[in-house]
């Protein structure tokens, strides 16, 4: 994708989180950082905030830190969030032509634009430090699906939730003093799992365990699970609740399919019932609304011209001239997106 893409969800996530809350002017904070802020484009519509008691998924925001207070930004899922820094240092976003990702001279699991992607830009407007674990093509878990799972002698894994907060479990403490007031936690998970699930089958239950519930959590109740033993598989969720998240933020898909449907439902009830156990600050946000809007009304944005800049995953050669006004920067980014959110 484009900055511009990028940028425009970052607005449409700040503005969840002044919708609820009153954000305080950002101060600089102590991790510096320079960024060109150039953004051509513009947020036409608004979150359609819900209610903590809704029954199904909802944007919500119950009071995550704003801006000024976050000082560490902790983040897992696929090419949508992936830096391709994989719990290292980021390279800088510098692009080498004639590789479409900003910041490698290679392709493969490196940013999924020819700029910052939009975590980046949230860390760099909060002068935040980003510890970043997501990676392209992620699933939840590589057992849930006949195409990863490695009981399938065929089956080709890959990076799940699991492979990537256990990365941050032994190294995250190292990294960074990791303050529960001033930690935010990103997650974003389930398009990779449909599309998987469309090519082969696989188990949703499996998937869903692993994100937000556990045998310990249906048997002793929720939460307590971070007390019992370690023997039980705890979901994702839970044990970073345990390494001390307070402040979780959840995507949700662009388009609605009937089984993330169910995953984006059942991590917000779960979310709910953490928030009223154990004081845990959530916000949910529903990209279906904004991809929506862009697609109704690109022009309403300043979106302009071809909505996809290049004609090759490959290579910039043949692009547009103007990337910051295109909806897509990669072709098969775009397909993927325009099907299912990579």
């Amino acid at each position: 994708m484009t900055p511009s893409l990028f940028r425009a969800f970052l607005l449409w996530g700040v503005n969840i989180f002044n919708a609820l809350q009153a954000a305080s002017q950002v101060t600089p904070g102590d991790f510096p950082v320079v960024i060109n802020s150039t953004f051509p484009l513009k947020l036409a519509v608004n979150p359609l905030c819900g209610q903590l008691s809704s029954q199904n998924f909802t944007e919500i925001n119950t009071g995550i830190i704003p801006l000024s207070a976050t000082r560490t930004i902790v983040a897992f899922g696929d090419s949508w969030t992936s830096n391709g820094a994989n719990g290292t240092v980021p390279v800088p976003p510098i692009m080498w032509p004639p590789s479409p990702s900003a910041g490698s001279r290679v392709n493969q699991n490196r940013r999924a634009s020819n700029g910052f992607i939009w975590v980046e830009d949230w860390a760099n407007m909060a002068s935040a430090k980003l510890l970043n674990y997501a990676w392209g093509g992620a699933v939840i878990d590589n057992f849930a699906w006949n195409t990863t799972s490695p009981n399938n002698k065929t089956s080709v894994p890959r990076t799940d939730f699991v492979a990537e907060a256990n990365l941050f479990f032994l190294q995250g403490k190292f990294l960074d003093s990791l303050v529960p007031s001033q930690t935010v936690y990103t997650v974003a998970f389930g398009i990779n799992d449909e599309g998987q699930f469309e090519l082969a089958g696989g188990d949703w239950n499996r998937a869903y365990n692993t994100y937000v519930r556990s045998w310990i959590s249906d048997h002793f109740g929720p939460h307590r699970m971070l007390k019992q033993s370690s023997l039980f598989q705890v979901t994702k969720l839970g044990e970073l609740q345990a390494f001390g998240a307070k402040n979780i933020l959840i995507h949700g898909m662009y388009k609605s399919h009937p089984n993330t449907d169910i995953l984006q439902n059942r991590v917000f009830a779960y979310l709910k019932e953490s928030k009223a156990v154990n004081g845990t600050e959530f916000a949910f946000v529903n990209l279906e609304t904004l991809f929506t809007a862009i697609a109704d009304n690109p022009a309403a944005f300043g979106y302009r011209g071809n909505p996809t800049c290049l004609v090759s995953a490959n290579t910039i050669v043949g692009g547009c001239n103007d990337p910051d006004h295109s909806v897509f920067w990669i072709r098969k980014l775009a397909y993927r997106l325009a099907v299912a959110l990579d």
